[in-house]
């Protein structure tokens, strides 16, 4: 192969590129990155103060590391995104329950993986690079990535990904430069630990080795024996987590739910629908939604080939003017395919359970259609002798700033949707009747507001499409409940389990239910059996509380150590256990050497400041022995729950003082007293 001539058009940097004097250079540079930052903050502006949706809550508390489960050293070999899990785990120290960090994390990610792409594209000579980087900041399809928490791996492998490609470019551009017989590898070096942190955050970036070969294409017009050997390793490393995600998904995220019913054929047929979906959206994005309808493929059917055929066409066509302006093409849309290939549905995914597309798989390929579109606007509206129009240069001014200002109105509108977790599911029910998860979502969140008529609807309306939705007949058993609809309610708990027996949430769920009627003993078993499915702090607290309330002491007193050893900071199981510790009518089983240490570590946490703490203290004291700091404490916590306005509490710590006064404990009656003891 002959290698081509780099157009001139590529080789002439953008107006918006630095030039000149170096201070110039770098002022230039820090306008265009504020200028990127204050556009993202001004798109997503509307979504930071918005609210945890979906399972933004769950991915937070059940992330491994948060609940004990893992620990950093543990929590790379056992979870499929391990670095999103220490973000997470990082965010949660920081952020607690306040989705406000989190959302402005998911904007900087956002904000520099857009600044990253800028750099990137300008080492690679594409035209108008700035103006790329901004499509890519405010185009509303990254809304979903950037607006929903729960897709930190989206933002936070975007940039590991860049700079992957950032660093493998400048040690290609040293080996072909003065001095390349003796190249500095530390740049290679770079760019392979960037990749591994990337496939670390999401396992989607793999394709990155297929890009590194793209460039080459792109750069030298062929690729050559030394770029193949050069690339190896990334290719490697993208089979070795390839193959780990894949089995992640299999064993763990999908639970055995069957994903797609649909053989190799019948995926095929889907992904070339899904390549134009993608394409569709990226160029007009209208009409955005968090849950599409999930297209019936007909894999036996010949036309249903036809959107692949027509897709190979267009890059077959592209191949062939490589020499013209069709290379631009061949590179961008090139890209575009091979980065979304992890999510065309060759691969099983949970999300692939709702529908074949999302706007959150287009995040990471967004990138080259976003460098395509901004490099096929300069030609077209840059002025001089190489472009299609002969328009002034101001043009691409005009022109772009329209496309960008049309682009960011568009996304402010989307972020607005992601605000709340109400709006997200009606604008979805709107777009999509028929999206399931949606109706039940929805429902629920409707019930929690006493709207029975209207949950109920949405919740039949979710069954409706998908009577096997297990999670809908949960959280219409649960809704029922609330009805007083005891009957029904247990109905639906039982389908919900047949549906599902493994699912750990709704044995806890039931469990509930099942507490509040009075029936202790069949919401025990279900908590049982739903710990033996997965290992959860709140699941155990719940049990040790009904297991104290039928006086199964020593039982209780294992479970709350349990909940320690996987949060040893827990408030509710410190103090409890030190209750339990120090009043247990059953003297085997009360220990005041090691209730002191609980109520104290508890007391420490809260500041000394919490009147259930300072009580719960003033009785391990006094099992302990040590009266006058039992009374000393017990004083401390009437006087803060006289002063919160507490008279309940502050009359029981009333009742107990006077006991350690007079140099006595205070034990709970045994069972054959019960209701004698004083309710804390």
């Amino acid at each position: 192969m002959v290698q081509d001539r780099m157009p001139k058009t590529l080789e002439t940097a953008n107006a918006l590129e630095p030039r000149g004097k170096p201070s110039t250079a770098w002022t230039r540079v820090a306008g265009g990155t504020a200028v990127l930052l204050l556009a993202v903050f001004g798109v997503y502006w509307p979504a930071l103060p918005g609210e945890f949706l979906w399972d933004d809550f769950l991915v937070v508390h059940r992330n491994p590391l948060v609940a004990g489960e893992l620990g950093l050293g543990t929590v790379w070999f056992r979870t499929d995104f391990p670095l999103s899990c220490v973000a997470f785990w990082l965010e949660w120290l920081a952020w607690g329950d306040h989705p406000l960090g989190y959302h402005v994390v998911n904007v900087l990610l956002h904000a520099a993986g857009a600044i990253l792409l800028w750099r990137v594209l300008t080492r690679l000579l594409i035209s108008a690079p700035w103006f790329a980087a901004m499509i890519f900041a405010v185009h509303p399809v990254c809304v979903t990535s950037v607006a929903w928490i729960s897709e930190l791996k989206n933002t936070l492998s975007l940039p590991f990904f860049l700079l992957s490609l950032l660093w493998y470019l400048r040690h290609e551009s040293d080996c072909q430069g003065p001095g390349s017989r003796f190249p500095d590898c530390r740049w290679y070096w770079l760019a392979l630990a960037a990749f591994v942190l990337a496939l670390l955050s999401k396992t989607s970036t793999v394709m990155l080795p297929g890009v590194l070969v793209a460039c080459a294409w792109w750069q030298r017009g062929r690729v050559t024996r030394r770029d193949w050997l050069s690339v190896s390793p990334f290719f490697v490393l993208a089979l070795v987590f390839g193959l780990r995600s894949v089995w992640f998904q299999t064993q763990g995220a999908m639970g055995g739910v069957v994903v797609q019913s649909e053989g190799f054929w019948g995926r095929l047929a889907g992904a070339g629908l899904a390549l134009w979906f993608y394409l569709g959206k990226s160029l007009f994005p209208l009409n955005l939604n968090m849950i599409y309808p999930r297209w019936q493929v007909q894999a036996g059917a010949a036309l249903s080939y036809l959107p692949l055929l027509l897709w190979c066409g267009v890059l077959g066509g592209c191949w062939l003017g490589r020499r013209t302006w069709a290379r631009h093409v061949l590179f961008g849309l090139g890209c575009f395919t091979a980065m979304l290939f992890p999510v065309l549905g060759f691969f099983d995914m949970f999300f692939l359970t709702l529908s074949r597309v999302s706007d959150h798989f287009a995040y990471l390929p967004l990138v080259a259609l976003a460098a395509l579109a901004a490099g096929g606007l300069s030609r077209g509206l840059g002025g001089g002798g190489n472009t299609l129009l002969r328009l002034p240069g101001q043009a691409l001014w005009w022109g772009g700033g329209a496309v960008v200002l049309g682009l960011a109105v568009l996304a402010n509108q989307r972020a607005r949707v992601f605000a709340s977790e109400e709006a997200l599911w009606r604008d979805t029910v709107a777009k999509n009747p028929a999206a399931w998860c949606a109706h039940a979502n929805l429902g629920w969140i409707l019930a929690e507001r006493q709207q029975y008529d209207q949950a109920r609807a949405h919740l039949e309306a979710s069954l409706a499409v998908r009577p096997e939705n297990a999670q809908a007949h949960s959280n219409l058993g649960r809704l029922l409940y609330l009805q007083g609809k005891f009957a029904e309610a247990d109905a639906q708990f039982q389908e919900a389990l047949q549906l599902k027996p493994r699912d750990a949430d709704i044995r806890k769920a039931y469990a509930s239910v099942l507490a509040e009627q009075g029936r202790r003993t069949d919401a025990i078993e279900q908590l049982r059996e739903g710990l033996r499915l997965r290992s959860d702090a709140g699941m155990r607290l719940e049990l040790a509380s009904l297991l104290k309330e039928t006086r199964q002491y020593r039982d209780a007193a294992a479970e709350y150590r349990e909940v320690l050893k996987l949060k040893p900071d827990e408030l509710a199981a410190l103090n409890n256990l030190a209750w339990l510790l120090a009043t247990c009518p059953d003297a085997a089983v009360r220990d005041g050497a090691e209730a002191v240490r609980l109520a104290e570590r508890a007391c420490q946490l809260n500041g000394h400041n919490e009147a259930q703490s300072l009580g719960t203290l003033a009785a391990a004291y006094a099992e302990a022995g040590r009266f006058r700091e039992a009374v000393s404490a017990g004083q401390k916590a009437v006087g803060l729950a006289t002063a919160s306005g507490d008279q309940r509490l502050a009359g029981i710590c009333g009742q107990l003082l006077r006991l350690y006064g007079a140099g006595r404990p205070y034990h709970e009656p045994p069972a054959t007293a019960v209701g004698t003891e004083p309710k804390r």
